[in-house]
C-alpha cells in the first residue's frame, strides 16, 4: 500500500463519518417535522374542537413552501449551509418546545400552535432548501447517485412510518 492509497483511504473514511452523521441529521429532522405535522392539527382540534382551526394548521403547513421556496433556496446558495440546517433545527426545536411552556403557563391557543406549525414549517422550507444542495458538496459527483439512493432510501421509510407511529403517540 502506498503513502498515496492510505491517504484515499483515510479520505474515504472521514467521507463516509461525515455522510453517516449527514444523513443521521437528516432523518432526525424528517422525523421531527413529520410528527408535527400529525400532532399539531390534533392538538389544535383538541383546543378548539374546530375542523376551521384544524384546517388552518394544516394549511400552514403547505403556505411556507409557496411562500418562501425560492427565497429560501436562493439564501441557501450564499450561506453556509450545514450553519442554515442547524440553525433551523434548532429554532424549530424552540418553537415547538414554546407548545408545552405555554401548556404549561395555561396560556395555550389555536393561534399559538397555527404560528408554531407556520414557524417550523419555514423553518423546513429553509433546512430542506439548504440541504438539496449540501449533499453534492458532502460526496462530490462521483458518490452522488449512491448518496442520494441512501438518502431519499431512509427519508421515504420516515415518511412512511413516523406519521402512523406519530398518530398512535397522539392517540396514547
Amino acid at each position: 500500500m502506498t503513502v498515496s492509497d492510505l491517504e484515499r483511504s483515510q479520505d474515504d473514511a472521514t467521507l463516509r463519518a461525515d455522510f453517516r452523521r449527514y444523513l443521521a441529521a437528516r432523518v432526525v429532522s424528517v422525523t421531527g417535522t413529520l410528527v408535527a405535522t400529525v400532532a399539531l392539527p390534533v392538538l389544535v382540534y383538541q383546543l378548539s374542537g374546530s375542523p376551521a382551526w384544524t384546517s388552518a394548521v394544516a394549511v400552514t403547513g403547505a403556505l411556507p413552501y409557496l411562500l418562501f421556496g425560492l427565497f429560501a433556496g436562493a439564501v441557501s446558495d450564499r450561506l453556509d449551509r450545514r450553519a442554515l440546517m442547524v440553525g433551523a433545527d434548532l429554532l424549530s426545536g424552540l418553537a415547538l418546545a414554546s407548545i408545552p411552556a405555554a401548556w404549561a403557563l395555561d396560556a395555550l391557543h389555536p393561534l399559538h400552535v397555527l404560528a408554531v406549525a407556520f414557524v417550523v414549517q419555514t423553518l423546513y422550507v429553509v433546512f430542506d432548501s439548504a440541504n438539496f444542495g449540501a449533499l453534492p458538496r458532502l460526496v462530490g459527483r462521483e458518490r452522488l447517485t449512491a448518496a442520494y439512493s441512501q438518502v431519499y432510501g431512509a427519508t421515504t421509510l420516515a415518511e412512511l412510518a413516523v406519521p402512523p407511529l406519530a398518530g398512535l403517540l397522539v392517540a396514547v
